[in-house]
Order: C-alpha cells, then sequence, then structure tokens
C-alpha cells in the first residue's frame, strides 16, 4: 500500500487545513456558549468557518479526481474528508440553534459537553497531523483511542444533562429546545469518533 508518497503533499496540506479549521470552530463554539451576549456576531464567524471547510471538502474531492496515485485508498480519503466536514456541520447547526431559538443562557452541561467537544477535535488534528509519518501512528491510535474515550464521557453527560433538563426544566418550549441543542452538540462528538475510526482504518490498511 502507498503511503504518503512526495507527490501527495497537497493532501498533506489540505487535510492539516481541514483539522486546524475544525479546531477553530469548537474553540469559538465553546466561547460563544460561553459568553452569549454576542451570540449573532459570533454564529456567522461559525458560519464563515463551516464555508471554509466546505471550501477545503471540494477541494480535497477535486484533489481526488484528478490525481492518479493517492496517498492510501480512494475511498478512504474520500470518506475521511467527508467526516472531517460532518464535525463542523454538527457544529454549525448547533451553533446556528443557539440564534433561533433566541437562547440566553445555557446549563452548566452544556458548557461540559463542548468543553469534551473541544478536547475531541484537538485529539481529530493530532491524529491527523500523526498520519503521514509511519513513525507517528503510535501516537495517531493514542489520539483515536482518546476521541472514544471523550466520546463515552460525551454520552455521559448527555444522559445526565437530558435527566436534569426533564427533572428541573418547568417551561415546556425551553425544555424542547435545550434537548434539541444539546442532541446537536452530542452529535458532533460523534462525529469526532467517525473520524478516528476512519483513521484506524486507514492504519490497520497500510500495516
Amino acid at each position: 500500500m502507498r503511503w504518503f508518497l512526495p507527490k501527495t503533499t497537497d493532501f498533506i496540506t489540505l487535510f492539516d487545513q481541514a483539522s486546524a479549521n475544525i479546531v477553530e470552530a469548537v474553540c469559538l463554539f465553546r466561547e460563544i456558549a460561553g459568553d452569549l451576549t454576542a451570540v449573532k456576531t459570533g454564529v456567522e464567524k461559525l458560519k464563515a468557518l463551516e464555508h471554509q471547510g466546505d471550501r477545503i471538502t471540494h477541494e480535497t474531492l477535486d484533489k481526488l479526481n484528478t490525481t492518479f496515485i493517492t496517498p492510501f485508498d480512494r475511498e478512504d480519503i474520500h470518506t475521511l474528508t467527508t467526516r472531517l466536514d460532518d464535525i463542523l456541520d454538527a457544529t454549525d447547526n448547533a451553533g446556528q440553534r443557539l440564534v433561533v431559538y433566541r437562547i440566553t443562557e445555557v446549563p452548566p452541561r452544556f458548557l461540559e459537553l463542548a468543553d469534551l467537544l473541544v478536547e475531541s477535535a484537538k485529539e481529530v488534528q493530532k491524529a491527523v497531523l500523526a498520519l503521514p509519518d509511519r513513525k507517528k501512528l503510535r501516537s495517531a491510535i493514542a489520539s483515536c483511542v482518546e476521541i472514544n474515550r471523550l466520546e463515552n464521557e460525551a454520552d455521559v453527560v448527555h444522559r445526565l444533562a437530558l435527566a436534569e433538563l426533564f427533572d428541573n426544566g418547568h417551561d415546556a418550549i425551553q425544555v424542547v429546545k435545550l434537548k434539541d441543542l444539546f442532541s446537536f452538540l452530542e452529535d458532533a462528538t460523534d462525529r469526532c469518533e467517525d473520524v478516528a475510526n476512519v483513521i484506524e482504518t486507514i492504519i490497520i490498511k497500510g500495516s
């Protein structure tokens, strides 16, 4: 199996750009959630990063369609590219709901879940950066394991958040809004796990 030949620098650069853009976006989302006084402005910036992610995705897929020799299986490049973009889409969806639902305050569990998303995104970036170097594959695998652990932790936080929401919520409409928000945010952590699974598959195929 081919493994990041010199002529595949463009793919390495694009994967790096995509993962860095994701980290910037989820960190921005955490900032927005922590201070909702300028939520519209923050979400507009988040949308710009989502558009940037779309551009990187399209550029990567265009490169895939015009490149004869690829660093690893074409289907895995396609899957990794789209799964990375899925993280951004889920994060942007959560951000948009903050505006649409006119959220002025979020429960502590929401911030806890957002923190886990930030940690997951950073591990995604570590795994992507390590992927091109065979000497760093153990590091990539370690990041994938950590992403899986963080996703499990996010599942627990999500369940606790819903339980607390239904136990303590008095405004039914607000409960529905927050439940939806939690689901979108938890979905973003799931998408990080999807990326980890793709990276693990690439490593296994190349071993």
